[in-house]
């Protein structure tokens, strides 16, 4: 039973681990310098609806991008617990007379 919980866990972990990596690289490379581009021409024409609306767009991505690493984090998170989980079970089973089974 540790076995799969383990391979579980793995799983989950390198699957959160590249949606983290992906998502913080995709926020640090491309929508940060977008960002400050928006951020910039809105605070120079702060009544222009066009400059607004490009800095709404801008800020929407870069919330999605911060989310989607969060939301990556939770899931590596949640793989390194069905590793302890696999961890704990595996020590029981050793301590249970008559060994693993």
């Amino acid at each position: 039973m540790y076995r799969h919980a383990r391979t579980i866990g793995i799983v989950l972990a390198g699957i959160g681990v590249a949606i983290l990596i992906s998502f913080a690289a995709v926020a640090l490379w491309s929508n940060v310098p977008d960002f400050r581009k928006a951020l910039l021409l809105y605070e120079r024409n702060s009544g222009n609806s066009m400059y607004q609306l490009q800095f709404f767009v801008a800020t929407s991505e870069l919330v999605f991008v911060i989310g989607g690493a969060i939301v990556g984090a939770l899931v590596a998170l949640n793989g390194v617990s069905w590793i302890a989980l696999a961890a704990a079970v595996s020590a029981l089973e050793q301590d249970r007379p008559g060994g693993m089974r």
